[in-house]
């Protein structure tokens, strides 16, 4: 892919289990026929369970500094010149990053999500659309224990316990004050009661403030 093509690079934030990821991937649909790509920031957690002294139970994986933002940053800024770049790939089940990584080509939009994307000064600058998602906390607590119940190995108990102990709490003091960082902020209060297969429809729904910027970045490069 050239490098001097603009490139649109687009972060969606806000709580966690609050619809992010549906979201990002309607942005990224939206791109059509654009080429698109979406991130997880979950992939850039740091290789905690490397350590020696680690204790999964105990610890933060809600605080900012649980993240490895700084080879986030460099991936992005990395993305946005044209570059591909080496992903890191986490494995939830053993909190470790895998020994392989995954090449992932730049891309005429790109669009990453995350909790803390922009708690990272440097990340948050390298965004040029930034995207807070509104959740109530019931509404992220169902989402979340059906998500890491089914996908991540997780018990029911554990994941309750982990959200009371430090989601919750982290949410409030971290990512819920990014919500001034936003150019735009989607409400998402019912996604979690709506039956699977009308889910995609219903977040493109959500998405279409997105999708108007997206639209509005294509006419430009046509332009």
């Amino acid at each position: 892919m050239a490098e001097d093509k603009p490139r649109l690079l687009i972060g969606v934030t806000g709580g966690s289990a609050s619809g992010k990821t549906e979201i990002a991937r309607a942005a990224a649909r939206a791109a059509s026929p654009l080429s698109a790509i979406v991130l997880a920031e979950d992939d850039y957690y740091g290789d905690h369970g490397a350590r020696p002294d680690f204790d999964a139970a105990a610890f933060n994986f809600d605080h900012p500094e649980s993240r490895d933002h700084g080879l986030l940053a460099e991936h992005l800024a990395a993305l946005k010149a044209g570059k591909a770049v080496e992903a890191p790939i986490y494995d939830f089940t053993i909190h470790r990053r895998r020994d392989d990584t995954r090449v992932i080509d730049s891309a005429d939009v790109i669009v990453v999500e995350g909790i803390h994307l922009f708690c990272d000064q440097t990340v948050c600058e390298l965004f040029d659309l930034r995207v807070f998602v509104e959740a109530p906390d019931d509404v992220r607590l169902a989402r979340r224990l059906l998500r890491d119940v089914e996908e991540r190995g997780r018990t029911a108990y554990t994941v309750v316990q982990q959200y009371l102990r430090t989601v919750r709490p982290m949410h409030h003091e971290w990512t819920q004050p990014t919500r001034s960082e936003a150019d735009l902020v989607i409400t998402n209060a019912e996604a979690a009661a709506r039956p699977a297969d009308h889910l995609t429809e219903f977040f493109e729904g959500l998405a279409k403030p997105v999708a108007a910027q997206i639209g509005a970045f294509k006419a430009a490069r046509r332009g």
